[in-house]
């Protein structure tokens, strides 16, 4: 190619660099992303049918961090009306998430009587609530001054639990009643705010409020989020079980109802 001949067409960069000397400092190549978590559980799932019977962005996200992208999201109709003074946490929101559990399964059997459509392979609910120091039960909040009372409540009273309760469900191989195994876990994580006098004052509780954030979640706030950097102190136990979902507690779970199928089911709490 004649460089100074205007009528070429205009060259390509490097080759031209190349054909006149001129040194070029090459782009770094590019680096893979991490390779998939690759487990026998994952790697069966992975190509069936499986519903999370949840609306909960936050858990389909963190399946998704598995690998597991391929979820149908079937959110219960049910709904969460127990009596929470009749119930300790734990027994609430382990009711709840079977509940959950048990009416998706059976709604997506009974839509299939009309459709050829494939059984699930496997169904996962989960339910998280906060208890605070006095047992009391949190959910979402109801409006924005239920919302600053809330976490105020929860950094006056220093220290709550976040429960959430798993509950998986897979048909069973030989169909033996009741038809499916079910199996189910309740973790446990303990969030301490910070204080009035250590950066969080009404103020700032208000402000956070406003940025809606914590408007749709269980007490009000979101650990992943800015609440986790300005309201709460530290936490003992699982992450992604104030996320929504304790994840490896879900695997567990699922390697037990698919590949352990027969074994008495075992309904755990958090240690």
């Amino acid at each position: 190619m004649d460089l100074t001949n205007p009528n070429d067409p205009p060259p390509d960069y490097i080759a031209s660099a190349a054909a006149a000397g001129i040194r070029l400092r090459q782009s770094a190549p590019v680096r893979r992303g991490p390779y998939p978590l690759e487990l026998p559980i994952l790697t069966h799932l992975k190509s069936k049918r499986i519903i999370l019977a949840s609306a909960s962005p936050r858990r389909k996200a963190l399946l998704a961090q598995l690998g597991l992208t391929n979820l149908e999201i079937t959110p219960s109709s049910q709904p969460e009306d127990l009596d929470k003074k009749a119930h300790t946490p734990e027994e609430y929101v382990a009711a709840t998430a079977r509940r959950k559990c048990l009416d998706v399964y059976k709604s997506v059997l009974s839509a299939e009587g009309a459709e050829s459509n494939e059984d699930p392979a496997l169904v996962i609910a989960a339910d998280t609530i906060i208890a605070t120091r006095n047992g009391v039960i949190l959910e979402k909040p109801k409006s924005e001054a239920d919302h600053i009372r809330t976490l105020k409540h929860l950094r006056d009273t220093v220290v709550h639990r976040v429960l959430t309760a798993v509950c998986v469900l897979a048909p069973k191989v030989d169909a033996s009643h009741p038809g499916y195994e079910i199996a189910a876990h309740t973790e446990e994580t303990r969030v301490f705010f910070a204080q009035e006098n250590d950066g969080l004052p009404d103020d700032v509780i208000e402000s956070y409020v406003r940025t809606r954030e914590g408007a749709d979640k269980a007490g009000g706030y979101a650990l992943q989020g800015v609440g986790g950097m300005v309201l709460v102190e530290r936490i003992e136990g699982s992450v992604d079980n104030v996320i929504g979902l304790p994840v490896r507690k879900c695997l567990q779970l699922c390697e037990r109802v698919v590949f352990r199928q027969g074994e008495e089911e075992v309904v755990e709490d958090s240690d």
